[in-house]
């Protein structure tokens, strides 16, 4: 049955506009400076020491060092701008169920996420470790800000298109694909597949300094087997947090919420279209508007976080 013929049109949109305008309020009043200090102070630092210093450290620290240096980069950009709409994917991978049941489902959805992340991940670092020295001029300020929006405000689009789909808005169009299309793109592993792919590209857009220091130290190795190897570390460590919230869900109340998903799959539906919309919301706003049109960065504008 279509959403729309559960909530009423007039709800559901209300549903959607509160998601969006939402994320928008948490995108204007995001605190940069405060997430990537716990990240580059809190977790980083302790850890690490002045990662900065680390950037061209390769020849002497050399390649086990940089295993250490990529899961912990990864760690502290958990609560980034960049990364912090992972977490609008756990509703769609926590509800996962087949027509069976099976307690296998959550567990597959994860697994296909996390091959998602790091075949992403991979690639992008086989890419890094060819460049070698070359990854300098991609860290860049400007260069690495621009390749920031674009990755993220495409994402951005990206995600509000699958909302809108999720919500059944865009049946028209969804509806002159083939029913083997249709089935085999609405199927959870499917999803869940891709929604690792879009988090596996959080990493090729990611201008937070650690991450970009760690890019240098990686590409240091001028080899791209040893640039992907890390940089799928450095991706397990970015949804970490995430993974451990979703084996506790799973764990604590797996059998419940596949139940309720089965008997109520317009909910969890509701609430994967739901997430979606108000993660690529933040992401076209932040990344897209606030820097084209400069209409964001309220709580600095208004001098409360200095």
């Amino acid at each position: 049955m279509h959403l729309r013929e559960i909530y009423g049109g007039r709800r559901l949109a209300l549903y959607a506009a509160a998601a969006v305008l939402g994320a928008i309020f948490i995108a204007g009043f995001w605190n940069y400076h405060l997430v990537d200090g716990f990240g580059r102070d809190v977790i980083a630092a302790p850890a690490l020491g002045n990662t900065s210093d680390l950037a061209g450290a390769y020849p002497d620290r050399g390649m086990g060092f940089g295993f250490i240096f990529a899961a912990i980069a990864g760690l502290a950009a958990t609560f980034t701008a960049c990364n912090c709409v992972v977490f609008a994917m756990l509703p769609g991978l926590a509800c996962s169920v087949d027509s069976n049941r099976s307690t296998k489902g959550p567990w597959m959805a994860l697994g296909a996420f996390v091959a998602g992340v790091t075949i992403v991940c991979g690639i992008y670092g086989a890419f890094i470790g060819l460049l070698g020295s070359g990854v300098e001029l991609l860290n860049a300020r400007s260069v690495r800000l621009a390749q920031a929006r674009i990755v993220f405000t495409g994402l951005g689009v990206a995600m509000l298109v699958w909302g809108m789909v999720e919500l059944g808005y865009l049946d028209r169009v969804t509806n002159c694909f083939s029913e083997r299309v249709r089935a085999f793109f609405g199927s959870i592993q499917t999803k869940a597949a891709i929604i690792g792919v879009f988090v596996g590209l959080f990493a090729v857009g990611r201008p937070f300094p650690v991450f970009r220091e760690f890019l240098s130290y990686a590409a240091g190795a001028n080899n791209p087997l040893y640039g992907a190897s890390v940089m799928m570390v450095q991706g397990l460590g970015q949804i970490l947090v995430m993974v451990l919230l979703f084996v506790v869900m799973v764990a604590l109340g797996g059998r419940r919420l596949m139940e309720w998903s089965a008997e109520a799959p317009h909910k969890p539906q509701l609430m994967s279209g739901l997430a979606l919309l108000a993660g690529g919301a933040f992401f076209v706003f932040y990344w897209g508007l606030s820097f084209a049109m400069d209409i964001g960065r309220w709580g600095f504008k208004l001098g409360w976080y200095g």
